[in-house]
């Protein structure tokens, strides 16, 4: 009698959504179904980098934010280091460039998962801004950080989450630095006024400078150039304030939005390619279920959940399921002793709740390692133990492009 036919899952991209989404159908295959399933992670590197620490890396708080992905994934799933070169989706294969050579693998069902990375499209931020939406920008910002005289001036550019959370360590962390953050728009204009202010002084206290309402319309090698030709000195220029996606879909042929991001169905399909499941930051999903989200490992999570339980039941001959996530709170962490815990609704609008100071800090910390870096490491053994709530009853109108 001839053996079964092994169905192969290949997951490229060992982030918050594909190490989740390979430990999840992994550690879930019964003992019937393991000897024709198997597992292949894909990733450039050896390593899962814990993203929502990098703010921590740059200022010298922790010396890395990479994990070994032995250290991350289920003992049957095979690691491929190697980049992606292109996914030939009629053939059902990728080709990827390792150190031995190019060499294409093979798939049955394909996760895309390979996330964001930080867009430095103004004039001069590729040549001398810091990075920090990849270890290797956090890492050169702690370098030139660390061998920055007393007094240096450190400029982070971005009002966004991370560009807080930047700030602040910073300040914290070199207290006779100049720190300066500079926003296009309000600093974290989402949330709440009240939120807003309580940051504000926050950062004040720390001795951190706020530049609201100004863009960054060029990087020099010692300030930053803003749109009304304004230019604040700079030592250290930490680029916090946009975010890109890989074009490896695009090339490929596959179907993508303005951006790049893959289009996947509400059951997370890349559409005309059913055997392609994507997650994470990365992709799309339409406005029907997902209108109300936006990037981080948040919803990177839920998604690398959803497309695992997807995977499930095409194995097994079940019904897929359409994507429902919803958000909880914002935590952000305002160096090592406050931070801000912000309430929100399922469609990621902000409550009158909200926790701040050293049980703020607590709360953000625990997020981190429990749910951020702990989730994807435990689905390893405890496979659908990830819960989040669930989406709005009726989606919003329009879409968070």
């Amino acid at each position: 009698m001839p053996a079964p036919t092994q169905h192969r899952v290949v997951v490229i991209g060992a982030g918050y959504a594909g190490i989740l989404a390979a430990n999840r159908v992994c550690a879930s295959l019964k003992k019937s179904e393991a000897g024709r399933v198997s597992v292949v992670m894909v990733n450039p590197t050896g390593d899962f980098v814990d993203r929502v620490r990098l703010h921590e890396v740059a200022a010298g708080v922790r010396a890395t934010a990479a994990i070994p992905l032995g250290d991350m994934l289920h003992d049957r799933i095979e690691v491929v280091v190697g980049s992606v070169l292109e996914i030939d989706a009629a053939h059902r294969s990728i080709s990827v460039a390792a150190d031995d050579g190019v060499r294409v693998e093979p798939y049955d069902t394909l996760v895309y998962a390979v996330g964001s990375m930080a867009a430095l499209g103004v004039p001069g931020a590729a040549q001398f801004a810091h990075p920090l939406g990849n270890a290797d920008g956090a890492t050169s910002a702690r370098r030139a950080a660390a061998t920055g005289e007393a007094g240096q001036r450190i400029v982070v550019v971005g009002g966004g989450a991370t560009g807080v959370e930047a700030a602040a360590e910073f300040a914290e962390q070199y207290p006779s630095a100049t720190v300066t953050l500079v926003s296009r728009g309000a600093v974290l204009g989402h949330l709440p006024a009240a939120s807003r202010r309580s940051v504000a002084r926050s950062l004040r206290k720390l001795g951190v400078e706020i530049l609201e309402w100004s863009g960054v319309d060029r990087v020099h090698a010692d300030a930053v150039e803003l749109s009304d030709g304004t230019l604040v000195a700079s030592d250290v220029t930490v680029w916090t304030a946009s975010f890109a996606v890989p074009d490896l879909a695009s090339r490929s042929g596959l179907e993508v939005d303005a951006i790049g991001r893959l289009l996947v169905d509400e059951q997370l399909r890349a559409v005309g390619h059913p055997e392609i499941f994507g997650a994470g930051d990365a992709v799309r999903p339409p406005a029907s279920v997902a209108a109300h989200l936006r990037m981080g490992c948040a919803i990177a999570m839920p998604l690398g959940a959803h497309a695992a339980d997807n995977i499930l039941a095409v194995l097994r001959g079940r019904r897929l399921k359409r994507l429902d996530v919803g958000f909880g709170a914002q935590c952000i962490s305002i160096g090592r002793k406050e931070g801000l815990i912000q309430l929100l609704t399922k469609a990621d609008k902000p409550r009158a709740l909200r926790i701040t100071g050293r049980p703020g800090a607590v709360v953000k910390e625990l997020v981190c390692s429990v749910l951020a870096t702990g989730s994807p490491r435990r689905e390893r053994s405890l496979p659908g133990s990830l819960l989040l709530p669930s989406g709005p009853r009726r989606m919003p109108v329009g879409s968070r492009g």
